[in-house]
C-alpha cells in the first residue's frame, strides 16, 4: 500500500441505504472536499474481515500469531470505553468540529486494502466515481485514506458489523468476538 497516494480522509460517518441497499461512507477530507464512498454488500464483507484479520495479527498481546477471540472481545470493551469517553469530550465542547463539506462527490468502492503500520490501522478505498457507465471496469483509483488508532478500527467494524445486521446482510459469521459485550 506504501506505493498507492491516497488522498486522507479526517472523519468518518456511515449510513445505510435501504434505497441503493449500500453502506455509505460519507469522508470529510482533510482538503474539506465530502466524499461518499458507497459499499456494496459484498465489498463490505471483503473490508470487515480484513479488518479483523489486521486488528487480529497486529495485537500486542498476538506474540506473531493472530490474537485469540476472547482477547479480542476484550480489546473491544475496552475500544469502546475509549471512543465514548471521546465522544463525550467532543459533546462537552472540547473539541470543536469544523463545517461540514459544501459538495460531496460519489464513488463505488471495488477495492479496499487493509494493513497495520505501526500504531495504527490503515485503510485504502479504492474505486470508480460515480455515476458510472453501467457494467464498465474502470482501473481502480484512490478514494481516500483512513488512519486509524485502534479504538476507531474497532468502532469502524463495529458499525459496519450494526449496518449489515440492519440491511440483514449476515456477515459477520468469523467475527464472533464482536458481539461479545453485548
Amino acid at each position: 500500500m506504501t506505493n498507492v497516494s491516497l488522498p486522507r480522509a479526517n472523519r468518518i460517518r456511515m449510513v445505510y441505504s435501504p434505497l441503493e441497499d449500500r453502506l455509505a461512507l460519507r469522508l470529510t477530507m482533510a482538503s474539506g472536499e465530502g466524499r461518499i464512498a458507497w459499499l456494496s454488500r459484498r465489498a463490505l464483507h471483503r473490508l470487515m474481515q480484513p479488518i479483523n484479520d489486521t486488528l487480529k495479527q497486529s495485537h500486542p498481546a498476538a506474540e506473531g500469531e493472530a490474537a485469540h477471540d476472547a482477547v479480542m472481545a476484550l480489546e473491544h470493551i475496552g475500544a469502546r470505553s475509549q471512543v465514548a469517553a471521546q465522544r463525550h469530550q467532543d459533546e462537552a465542547g472540547e473539541t470543536t468540529t469544523p463545517p461540514g463539506p459544501e459538495a460531496w462527490t460519489h464513488w463505488l468502492v471495488t477495492e479496499a486494502r487493509v494493513e497495520s503500520q505501526h500504531e495504527e490501522i490503515v485503510i485504502a478505498l479504492m474505486g470508480q466515481p460515480l455515476p458510472g457507465t453501467p457494467d464498465e471496469r474502470l482501473d481502480p483509483m484512490p478514494i481516500a485514506g483512513l488512519s486509524l488508532i485502534r479504538a476507531h478500527a474497532h468502532e469502524v467494524l463495529r458499525l459496519m458489523h450494526a449496518h449489515a445486521e440492519k440491511a440483514g446482510w449476515s456477515l459477520d459469521a468469523s467475527i464472533g468476538w464482536i458481539t461479545a459485550d453485548r
